[in-house]
């Protein structure tokens, strides 16, 4: 069943194809969560509230919008309020133990990898990096969900990602 679909069932609703609509999404807004928060616990609740607002305000989702970046939005306003709230900083190495995982109890390698790559990026070129190619969102998006100019998002995103490329020893293309 498609995400539109689903939706328009939570509109009626009708939630019995919930699991397969938190399946499909629950790595974007886990991802967007753990990029600003540090607490396994934490990213469980916000994780929950993301999911539980975006219910509360169906009536609110306009159809053929970008259910991901919808969600990464929600996700990203809740963790930034829950880290004012609590001023806690993020300490990027404890991400990796929270990867959620499909059907196993052990995260894949190549997401070990990437937030290993990820842990010396500043907060927001980490958010952004990830909002990107980890959500697979359009810089415009981003910049929406980041609050930044669009040209900040993407001089931010470039300099990310040579540093990036630096770190895997891969040449910077000219």
């Amino acid at each position: 069943m498609k995400l539109d679909e689903i939706i328009e069932e939570f509109r009626e609703c009708n939630y019995n194809h919930f699991n397969e609509f938190y399946n499909e999404t629950k790595k974007r807004v886990f991802f967007t969560i753990a990029a600003i928060i540090k607490d396994k616990d934490a990213v469980d609740d916000l994780m929950q509230d993301t999911y539980i607002k975006f219910l509360e305000n169906i009536s609110k989702y306009q159809s053929k919008t970008n259910i991901n970046a919808y969600l990464s939005t929600i996700a990203h306003n809740i963790a930034i309020n829950y880290y004012n709230r609590e001023k806690k900083l993020v300490h990027n190495e404890e991400i990796i133990d929270y990867i959620p995982h499909e059907e196993s109890n052990n995260p894949d390698d190549s997401s070990i990898k990437v937030l290993e790559m990820l842990k010396d990026l500043d907060d927001t070129a980490k958010e952004i990096v990830i909002l990107h190619i980890i959500n697979d969102l359009k810089f415009k998006e981003i910049s929406k969900i980041v609050d930044k100019p669009l040209g900040t998002v993407l001089w931010i995103y470039n300099k990310a990602i040579k540093e990036l490329r630096k770190k895997a020893g891969v040449a910077d293309e000219k």
